[in-house]
């Protein structure tokens, strides 16, 4: 048994009950596919034949679709939500719920369906007009990917009377990282990048470590379902809503050096330098990054372009395999998370950064002079640095420069002006601030803060904050942002 998962032009994807990804052609079929549908797979070593197994008038077996107590009274039905292929499947949809009142669809689209009505029969309002007319509607939500739009009903009906047509969600606690992320390391792994007691010690080889990964996270949901005690219990990210069914991996961090990781800064503020000392004997199985990467990369499961690899350990293109990697990192799906000091131009990376799969790009500058940058990186690399952000092809790619406060090191003017000037004159967009592992803002600290962010503003710079800074200084930099602090 399978399950078509994916139609890219004349490909088609097939995920089957015992784990497997197929790629088949159109041509491959008898039947017209669409996503969705449920296929008997019928496999030998020089041949594969797909048949449609045939579901009663609707694409969404009604079973798998869970109706609340709503479903069988005479509550108004409404559907959230245009698309192309709700369209093709909307007869399937009213012959499972019954014709709806009206169509929703998101604030921000509404002005393009101005006077027109879906069908030329059914009226598209807001979520708030349509609850205005029908108070206690029964929402049925028309997308695949639904998580998004599941956050904006929550805020005005109760989940009670939410329902999906396909997204495999459920309401239960959850939060953005429980049961898609890894963050893979030496000798352990953890679920989340938020708290520091969710390290989990492994071992074996990487298959038998993604698959502990896997049985953990699995548990760890049931039991916050079920209220047991756990690690997460107390994690002010863990939220009441809906949140996927399916544990299903689709980041993966190295955020942690692994063997054969460096760096070839020595940062006064980094936390990880002592890491370098111990990384060839705190492995036993002695995997690299590269070994990691490339394991993922030849297993199936993992071969998804809905997977992220975030790289963040160590510097990247200072690494033994880098360009092994890049190779890897080239010829498959992943889109990928860097975080870098730009110290090194690499032409592979800069192949990279045209595919248009760099999900965003962070580099530490966190000085605006020569001098200040040795003192705080302990390397004479400034210039070298502004000449590569100048080189690379940043310009489509979201990019971040990063300005660490460093209480009377770089709190001065003439570093964050120069820092400021280097953004303008690299086109970056985004400037990220923080601060020494959330150590305070000095009031000094804090008017170099409305400084910079007064400029970044008056040219259209977006600010964003850091998670190592303190709560405090969090609150300080949206009020300045909203204009409450001038």
């Amino acid at each position: 048994m399978g399950k078509i998962v994916k139609i890219e032009g004349e490909t088609i994807l097939i995920g089957t009950d015992d784990g497997r990804l197929l790629e088949l052609k159109k041509d491959d079929l008898d039947f017209e596919p669409a996503f969705g549908i449920e296929v008997e797979v019928y496999a030998n070593e020089t041949r594969t034949i797909v048949l449609k197994k045939e579901l009663p008038n609707a694409i969404v077996p009604v079973q798998s679709i869970s109706i609340t107590e709503h479903d069988a009274s005479d509550k108004p039905i409404i559907y959230y939500g245009i698309s192309e292929n709700m369209k093709k499947s909307f007869h399937n949809f009213v012959e499972m719920t019954g014709e709806p009142k009206l169509i929703v669809e998101k604030d921000e689209n509404l002005p393009q369906y101005l006077g027109q009505r879906l069908f030329d029969k059914y009226d598209i309002v807001s979520l708030d007009e349509a609850l205005n007319r029908y108070p206690d509607a029964i929402v049925w939500v028309t997308y695949r990917v639904a998580n998004n739009a599941a956050k904006r009903i929550l805020k005005k009906v109760s989940p009670d009377r939410i329902n999906f047509f396909k997204a495999d969600l459920e309401y239960r606690k959850g939060c953005n990282f429980l049961g898609h992320f890894i963050d893979y390391r030496v000798d352990n792994f953890s679920p989340c990048c938020v708290s520091s007691n969710s390290k989990v010690p492994t071992s074996g080889t990487i298959p038998e470590r993604m698959a502990h990964w896997e049985r953990h996270v699995r548990q760890l949901i049931d039991d916050i379902k079920n209220d047991r005690p756990n690690y997460c219990t107390n994690c002010r990210h863990l939220k009441e809503g809906f949140w996927p069914k399916k544990v299903e991996l689709d980041y993966i961090c190295f955020a942690t050096n692994h063997p054969g990781d460096v760096c070839n800064l020595r940062c006064t503020y980094c936390f990880v330098e002592n890491r370098f000392k111990e990384l060839n004997r705190s492995d036993k199985e002695g995997y690299t990054t590269y070994e990691i990467i490339k394991q993922l990369s030849q297993m199936p499961e993992y071969n998804r372009s809905n997977i992220c690899i975030e790289l963040s350990n160590g510097e990247f293109c200072a690494n033994k395999y880098c360009n092994e990697i890049f190779d890897i990192l080239l010829k498959n799906k992943w889109k990928v998370r860097f975080v870098s000091n730009m110290t090194i131009y690499n032409e592979k990376f800069a192949e990279f950064l045209k595919t248009g799969r760099t999900v965003n790009l962070l580099t530490s500058l966190d000085s605006g002079t020569p001098e200040t940058y040795k003192a705080i990186k302990r390397v004479d690399c400034f210039n070298k640095v502004v000449e590569n952000l100048k080189r690379y092809p940043l310009k489509d790619i979201d990019f971040k420069m990063k300005y660490i406060f460093l209480d009377g090191v770089n709190d001065n003017e003439k570093d964050v002006d120069g820092f400021y000037n280097i953004v303008k004159d690299v086109g970056c967009k985004s400037i990220m601030l923080s601060s020494d592992s959330c150590k305070p803002y000095t009031d000094k600290i804090k008017e170099l803060v409305v400084r910079l962010i007064k400029k970044a503003q008056e040219d259209g710079i977006n600010i964003t904050k850091s998670s190592y800074l303190a709560t405090k200084d969090i609150e300080f930099i949206d009020d300045v942002i909203n204009g409450m602090i001038s």
